[in-house]
């Protein structure tokens, strides 16, 4: 795919008008263990072996179910594995999976997100501000491999070895280049060697040099980072309501592409959470926990031509509806999406077809 450098419009003449139609499961179909609980389920992904990583709080309480010594005992650990059928294959992980630095826990202190890179590893970011700047990388087992960044040890945007809460990651396994969204604290992205944890480079809004949150110029909560179909990273620039595209991947210098702006004037958490792509790399899906949707991009367009996963089963334009928040999102094998709601569990969508 061929993109202008500008941020222009594509010629989109003579593309026809096609979405992707999905249908809410109303039927679990992640199985637990009997007599296991969750708590709070703050994100989704799955592994090249097409097996499902939950991650979920075991500390904080989904918002409106009450809490017993009973309930908290029945918590599995923090991070569940499932393999492609939705059953319960182990759990492990959580404040005391790791041994403390000078007393310091090495685990999140609110679990935030989980992403499983091309070699089958498991990274797990947590979100509190105070708290949580580091980014961990495990074995499936549950080993650490790397630790990236301090707990309770935040840097700035010009640091190259602290993080200020990070969010997410992309690997690169063939330069071994392991790209992070830092994130909450910061703006930018920066990328660490994934073997040695060395700084290679950062930058932030259209390419440029990491900068303070102050207007459309610099990034402003870069919540995720993903590779898209065509090679390109593309990162959630959340309260700008935007997602920039970047050819980064495999190279030494960084290339701004273009950028889409997702439910514009979109207050509160800003409307670009996570990006997902379709398999047949026609649509690229946009998980929005301000407006409570998921966005639904035509990639040749490059428009936005509709929702779904709102209140009603889906809408038109640039205009969303309401439900439970979608906070992350991922594409299964039969091109279902798994959607994290934070407060609502995880929901799977139906893949019906593009009509």
């Amino acid at each position: 795919m061929s993109l202008p450098t500008d941020g222009a419009a594509l010629n989109t003449a003579g593309v026809a008008s096609r979405r992707p139609r999905f249908e809410r499961e109303t039927r679990p179909f992640l199985k637990l263990p009997e007599g296991a609980s969750l708590g709070m389920t703050m994100c989704v992904d799955i592994g090249p072996d097409d097996h499902i990583w939950l991650l979920h709080s075991t500390r904080f309480l989904t918002p409106g179910f009450p809490d017993s010594p009973e309930l908290q005992a029945s918590r599995l650990p923090a991070v569940v594995e499932f393999d492609a059928d939705g059953n319960f294959v182990q759990a492990w992980g959580g404040l005391d999976h790791l041994p403390r630095i000078d007393g310091r826990p090495q685990w999140p202190d609110l679990e935030e997100t989980i992403a499983v890179d091309e070699e089958g590893c498991i990274w797990i970011f947590g979100s509190r501000a105070r708290y949580d700047h580091a980014a961990l990388r495990f074995s499936r087992e549950g080993e650490l491999l790397l630790r990236l960044g301090e707990y309770q040890n935040p840097g700035d945007n010009d640091s190259h070895d602290l993080l200020f809460v990070p969010t997410d990651v992309y690997l690169d396994t063939n330069r071994r280049e392991a790209f992070i969204s830092d994130g909450y604290g910061n703006n930018r992205v920066v990328t660490f060697n994934v073997d040695t944890g060395e700084f290679i480079r950062a930058w932030g809004a259209y390419g440029r040099p990491p900068a303070p949150a102050e207007g459309e110029d610099a990034f402003h909560v870069v919540h995720s980072i993903s590779r898209g179909p065509d090679g390109y990273l593309y990162v959630c620039d959340r309260v700008n309501n935007r997602i920039q595209v970047f050819d980064a991947i495999g190279r030494d210098d960084v290339v701004y592409l273009r950028h889409i702006t997702i439910a514009p004037g979109t207050m509160i958490y800003g409307a670009a959470a996570e990006v997902e792509f379709s398999r047949n790399s026609e649509f690229m899906y946009v998980a929005d926990n301000s407006n409570s949707c998921v966005w639904i991009v035509s990639m040749q367009k490059w428009e936005v031509i509709g929702w779904f996963a709102g209140k009603s089963e889906e809408g038109s334009g640039n205009t969303p509806d309401s439900y439970y928040t979608p906070h992350r999102i991922v594409s299964d094998r039969d091109g279902n999406l798994l959607i994290a709601r934070v407060a609502g569990g995880i929901d799977r969508y139906k893949f019906l077809g593009v009509s």
